[in-house]
C-alpha cells in the first residue's frame, strides 16, 4: 500500500532569519558574463542564451546563521513497500532522502544537517538530496530554500491506484509555473516524478531545468551515462573531450578527478537517457527519463583540501554528534546539454517529462569493465525494469491527472501567482495553470494589488521611508503600471520612482534608472534609494563613488545588517581602508560581530600592514566562520596567506604560496589538488 504522511525529520537546522531588505541588484556583472567556448559547429549549444543581468525582483536570503538551533524539518513522506521518499516542502520540495527498504540502504546523500551557504541564485543553498531547479539561471533556483505549494491527489481520484504528492510554484523572472507530481505505484521500485513547466506568456521564454542529485562518495563507484564525449573546462573555456578517459584518468569514477569540476555529457541522440552511481557490487542509484530531459552531468568537489573543506562546511559535525565528513558528488539531469545555456520555450506551451529514481543491481564486472559494456549492462537492467516505451506511454496517460486539481492543500507558498492571476483577470486574460490553487495575495503583494486596482503604489504601510520595501517587480506589464503611476498619481511619491529605478537597473537601462532615482531622492532621500544609487555607480564602474554612497546608505539605516555588509565590502573593494576602519568603528557592538564585516575589516587591516589585528580577527573563538561564504570564494584563504606573507617579510624569510597548505579551517580553494 502507498501512503503519504506529514512528519518531522530528525535533522538539526540553522535558522534562515528571513530575507535581506535589499533587492538583488548587486550580482548583475557576474550573472551577465557569458561563457567562452572552443566548440565545433555541430555541437549546437545555446551557450549564453537566457543569461540575466540580475536576479531582481527577488531579495537575497543572506541572513542565515551557522548555528544549528532548530531540531526537526517539516517533511512529507511518500512510501510503499519498496521505497520511502522524504520531501521538504519549505526547501523547494527537495527530496531529502530516498531509502531502499528492500536493501536497507539510503540511495542519496541525505544530509544530517540543514546548513546553508552562498551557492544559489538568492544566496542560501543546502547540500544533499535532490533539488529541482527551474526557470532562471545560472545558479541554483530562486526557490531552493523557499516554501512550495504542497498538495495531494487521493488514490481514488488520481487514476493511478495510488496517491500523488504535488509541489508547485510560480517563477517570477521567467513568469512560468513549475509543477512536480510524485507517486509510488504500490509495487513500484522506482519513484515516479512527473514534471510540468508551463509558459503561459505570448513570448518565447529562455527555459532552464536541472535535477541535481547528491550521492554519497564511494571510492569504487562509477557514474555510467549514455555518452562518449563530455563538455568541460579546457584551459578556461568550454571544450569537448573524450569519455571515459580525460587527462589520463577515468572521469566516470568521481573520486578520480583531482579538483572541482563539471562534466556535461554529450548524450547519444535518439537514445535512452539515464545517469547512475553504482558501487563495486553494481548496486546504487539510477535515474532515467523520457526523451525531453537530454542533459546529464557529473559534478565533483575533487580530492583537494579545499573541496573537502567545502563538503565539511555544508554538512559536517553539527555539535550534537559527529556525522562524518559529508563527502558527496552530484549526478544531474537537464533540459539542455550544459548549465551555460537555456532552451527557447515557445509561447503558450507546456513541457512535460517523467523521471524515475530507484535502485539497480547490475553485473559488477560489466559495470566496472569496458565503457560500452557498462552502458549496455545498465541499459539491459533499465529495459527490463522500466521499459522506455512504457514510460513514454505513462507520460501521455497521466496528462489528465497532471492537469486536474488536487484534493487537498497541505501548505501554501508565496502569493505571487495569485497576484499575477489578478493582473491577468483585469487584462481579460486566462489565468495561469487554472487547475492549480495559488491561494491569495499576502503582505508582499499588497501594494502591487493596490497599484493594479487604483493606479497608485501608495499604501498606509509603505508611506514611511524608514521601513524597507517588502517586495519588487520587474515584468514588463508591471513596469508599465509603475511608469503610468510615476507620471500620474504617484509623481510626488518617492517609492514609485525608486521601484522604477531598481527595475531599470535590473534591465541594464542605466540612464533611465538614474533619472528615476534622482526623482525619488528629490522627493525623499533615504537608505533605499541611496543604496540603489550606489549600485548604479558600481555598474558604471565608479568604485569609489559607489562605495561612499553605499556607506552613506548604511549610515541612514545602521541596524540593517544587509546594508552594513554591502558598505563594508564596497569600501574594501575600492581600497578605501581608512574609511572602512572609521565605518566599522562607528557600528554597534552587535554589528561589529557580523562575520562578513569582521572578514572585510581583517582583510583591510592586513592590506594596511596591521597584521596583529587581522590575525586576531581570523583566529578569534577558534577561527573565523562566515555563514554566507560563496561557492568559489577564497577570501578567508587569501586572508590567511596575506597574514603569513606579511609575517614572513617581517622575519626576513621566504614564503611560497604554492608550497604551503593553509589549515583546513581556512582552505576553501576548489581548484587545488592534494
Amino acid at each position: 500500500m502507498t501512503t503519504i504522511r506529514q512528519t518531522k525529520l530528525d535533522v538539526w537546522a540553522a535558522d534562515m532569519n528571513g530575507e535581506s531588505t535589499l533587492p538583488m541588484l548587486y550580482d548583475a556583472a557576474k550573472i551577465g558574463s557569458p561563457a567562452k567556448t572552443i566548440l565545433s559547429e555541430d555541437d549546437e549549444l545555446y551557450v549564453g542564451y537566457g543569461r540575466m543581468h540580475s536576479a531582481f525582483p527577488y531579495r537575497s536570503q543572506d541572513c542565515y546563521s551557522r548555528e544549528l538551533n532548530t531540531f526537526g524539518l517539516d517533511a512529507v513522506v511518500l512510501e510503499n513497500d519498496h521505497l520511502r521518499a522524504s520531501f521538504i516542502p519549505d526547501q523547494g520540495g527537495k527530496l531529502w532522502s530516498l531509502y531502499d527498504k528492500d536493501a536497507g540502504r539510503e540511495l542519496l546523500f541525505a544530509n544530517h544537517v540543514f546548513r546553508p551557504a552562498y551557492l544559489a541564485l538568492r544566496n542560501a543553498w543546502a547540500s544533499g538530496g535532490i533539488e529541482w531547479n527551474c526557470g532562471a539561471f545560472i545558479g541554483h533556483n530562486p526557490h531552493t530554500c523557499a516554501p512550495m505549494f504542497t498538495a495531494v491527489i487521493d488514490a481514488e481520484n488520481s487514476g493511478l491506484g495510488c496517491p500523488v504528492l504535488r509541489f508547485y510554484t510560480y517563477e517570477r523572472i521567467r513568469s512560468v509555473t513549475q509543477q512536480m507530481d510524485f507517486y509510488l505505484p504500490e509495487d513500484s521500485k522506482f519513484l515516479h516524478c512527473r514534471m510540468r513547466v508551463v509558459n503561459d506568456d505570448v513570448e518565447v521564454v529562455p527555459m532552464y531545468w536541472w535535477s541535481n542529485i547528491a550521492v554519497t562518495t564511494n571510492e569504487k563507484a562509477r557514474c555510467v551515462v549514455p555518452a562518449d564525449f563530455t563538455y568541460t573546462d579546457v584551459d578556461g573555456q568550454i571544450g569537448c573531450v573524450d569519455v571515459p578517459y580525460f587527462n589520463g584518468m577515468d572521469i566516470t569514477y568521481p573520486t578520480n578527478t583531482p579538483t572541482s569540476r563539471d562534466y556535461f555529457f554529450k548524450t547519444f541522440k535518439n537514445h535512452r537517457q539515464y545517469t547512475s552511481h553504482l558501487d563495486e557490487n553494481g548496486y546504487g542509484l539510477v535515474e532515467t527519463s523520457t526523451s525531453r530531459l537530454k542533459g546529464r552531468k557529473l559534478f565533483v568537489w575533487g580530492r583537494g583540501q579545499g573541496g573537502k573543506k567545502w563538503q565539511e562546511y555544508l554538512s559536517g559535525d553539527d555539535g550534537h554528534g559527529t556525522y562524518g565528513d559529508g563527502k558527496y558528488c552530484e549526478i544531474q539531469c537537464g533540459l539542455a546539454c550544459t548549465q551555460h545555456e537555456c532552451l527557447p520555450m515557445p509561447p503558450k506551451t507546456a513541457w512535460e517529462w517523467i523521471e524515475y529514481y530507484g535502485a539497480v543491481t547490475a553485473d559488477p564486472a560489466k559495470i566496472h569493465g569496458e565503457w560500452h559494456d557498462a552502458q549496455a549492462e545498465l541499459e539491459r537492467c533499465l529495459d527490463a525494469a522500466a521499459p522506455l516505451d512504457a514510460m513514454e506511454e505513462e507520460l501521455k496517460n497521466t496528462h489528465k491527472m497532471a492537469t486536474s486539481p488536487a484534493d487537498r492543500l497541505l501548505q501554501e507558498g508565496y502569493g505571487w501567482a495569485a497576484l499575477e492571476n489578478k493582473r491577468r483577470e483585469k487584462a481579460k486574460l486566462a489565468p495561469m495553470s487554472p487547475h492549480l490553487d495559488f491561494g491569495k495575495c499576502g503582505k508582499e503583494q499588497e501594494m502591487w494589488l493596490q497599484l493594479l486596482n487604483t493606479g497608485s503604489l501608495r499604501t498606509a504601510d509603505n508611506a514611511c521611508p524608514c521601513t524597507a520595501p517588502v517586495s519588487y517587480q520587474r515584468r514588463p506589464e508591471w513596469l508599465a503600471l509603475l511608469e503610468a503611476a510615476a507620471n500620474g498619481p504617484d509623481r510626488h511619491f518617492w517609492l514609485t520612482h525608486y521601484m522604477l529605478g531598481c527595475a531599470y537597473i535590473a534591465d541594464a537601462e542605466l540612464e533611465k534608472a538614474e533619472k528615476a532615482l534622482e526623482k525619488s531622492a528629490a522627493l525623499n532621500q533615504n537608505a533605499w534609494n541611496t543604496y540603489a544609487f550606489a549600485e548604479l555607480y558600481r555598474l558604471k564602474k565608479d568604485r569609489v563613488l559607489s562605495a561612499r554612497t553605499m556607506a552613506a546608505a548604511a549610515r541612514m539605516a545602521p541596524d540593517d545588517v544587509s546594508l552594513c555588509k554591502m558598505a563594508a565590502k564596497a569600501l574594501l573593494n575600492a581600497d578605501l581602508h581608512e574609511e572602512l576602519a572609521v565605518f566599522v568603528e562607528a557600528l554597534s557592538d552587535k554589528m561589529k560581530q557580523v562575520p562578513r564585516i569582521k572578514l572585510f575589516r581583517a582583510t583591510s587591516a592586513v592590506k594596511c600592514g596591521n597584521v596583529e589585528l587581522a590575525e586576531e580577527i581570523l583566529y578569534e573563538n577558534g577561527g573565523l566562520e562566515v555563514p554566507d561564504i560563496r561557492e568559489g570564494e577564497v577570501s578567508i584563504t587569501d586572508l590567511w596567506f596575506q597574514i603569513e606573507e606579511k609575517k614572513a617579510q617581517r622575519e626576513g624569510r621566504e614564503f611560497d604560496r604554492a608550497s604551503v597548505r593553509p589549515p583546513l579551517k581556512f582552505d576553501f580553494r576548489m581548484n587545488v589538488a592534494d
